[in-house]
């Protein structure tokens, strides 16, 4: 019987979600009138996580 598991995500990727969920709320000391790096390199490491997830579950 093949039994289905999902791995967890790597801390790198929880980390990023926690800082753009952070930055919803409020601003930190990076932030500034046109945007902040730190929540572009959240997106970046969500979008790579996003992009591989198919690629692994589809084996």
């Amino acid at each position: 019987m093949h039994v289905e598991r999902r791995s967890e995500p790597p801390f790198s990727v929880i980390m990023a979600g926690y800082v753009i969920d952070f930055h919803h709320r409020n601003v930190c000391t990076k932030c500034g009138d046109d945007g902040c790096p730190r929540i572009v390199e959240a997106r970046k490491t969500l979008e790579a996580w996003r992009d591989r997830k198919p690629r692994r579950e589809g084996r």
